[in-house]
């Protein structure tokens, strides 16, 4: 018996990437996971993961900057299952450009995937939410929710506003006993995560000194697997409002227990804290085409 036997998950974004890690891990842990991404062989080579591994996964192609698709991908979900447990807003994409490159589309497409997705999505199913009296939505975010980065103009304000968005819906869907969390994403120890616009093909024709240090997906489910579904099955009665580094949630769970971490962070709410910091003399940053380039400060 896995701990989300009986639970419907949505994982957006999950066809490749940290996305893919969790809707493994939810699969193997007896959920029914619906997966949504761009990229219909990237879904279906997840899915065909997780069965191998005991789980079950319905691969939804969805287009989630298109509130029509949105609204299709919902009404596929409550056809199939009629209730949602779980929303995982884990889709996002980034142009990776300075700001003099960025284009007011680049700006619209970022924020519609990044931002607007996860609001409409949980419009789209908060009426089925609000009748079950119970449900768990976990907004990824980043360490670009705390501050700016070079060729990130787009990026880091989704994010930002993710965590604000996180923060307000913890406190109005409370009452009806819907949880809303944001997490950071980690990779295992001695590991990074591909990058967000790398495509599984791309990423396989990375030079080997690359492509070795990519998590691999049973790698992400072993390393973090507790973690996700002890997100999954928190509630607006239990664990709400918080913001959690994958990592460093999963070692405090290992380390001392469900208990304790619902004791540490039930009833409490988070709220950003600005600090100042040195400006670095220069930093480098990641360019559209996967390479680096690098800007010194005077």
């Amino acid at each position: 018996m896995g701990k989300l036997d009986g639970k419907v998950v949505l994982v957006t974004g999950s066809g490749r990437g940290f996305g893919r890690g969790m809707a493994i891990a939810y699969a193997v842990e007896g959920a029914k996971v619906i997966g949504a991404a761009r990229t219909r062989s990237e879904l279906n080579e997840m899915a065909e993961v997780a069965e191998a591994h005991g789980g079950e996964v319905l691969p939804v192609p969805t287009d989630l900057s298109k509130e029509k698709e949105i609204y299709k991908l919902r009404d596929k979900v409550l056809e199939e299952f009629n209730k949602i447990d779980v929303i995982v807003n884990n889709a996002a994409t980034s142009p990776w450009k300075t700001f003099e490159e960025t284009t007011i589309s680049d700006w619209d497409k970022t924020i519609a995937v990044n931002l607007r997705a996860p609001l409409i999505l949980t419009k789209a199913f908060f009426g089925t939410m609000k009748k079950q009296k119970s449900a768990s939505i976990i907004n990824i975010s980043s360490k670009s929710a705390e501050m700016g980065f070079v060729a990130e103009l787009c990026y880091c304000p989704s994010k930002f506003g993710l965590e604000g968005m996180t923060q307000c819906l913890a406190l109005e869907l409370q009452p009806y006993n819907i949880a809303v969390n944001s997490l950071n994403v980690s990779a295992p120890t001695g590991k990074t995560l591909k990058p967000t616009e790398l495509t599984l093909a791309e990423a396989e024709d990375m030079p080997d000194e690359i492509r070795e240090k990519y998590a691999e997906d049973m790698e992400l489910v072993e390393a973090f697997k507790e973690a996700w579904v002890f997100l999954a099955l928190q509630n607006g009665k239990s664990i709400t409002g918080q913001r959690f580094r994958t990592k460093e949630l999963a070692q405090y769970l290992k380390e001392n227990g469900w208990e304790a971490a619902i004791a540490k962070w039930s009833r409490k709410l988070t709220k950003a804290v600005y600090v100042s910091y040195d400006l670095p003399e220069k930093v480098r940053y990641q360019t559209p085409e996967g390479g680096w380039k690098e800007i010194k400060f005077e």
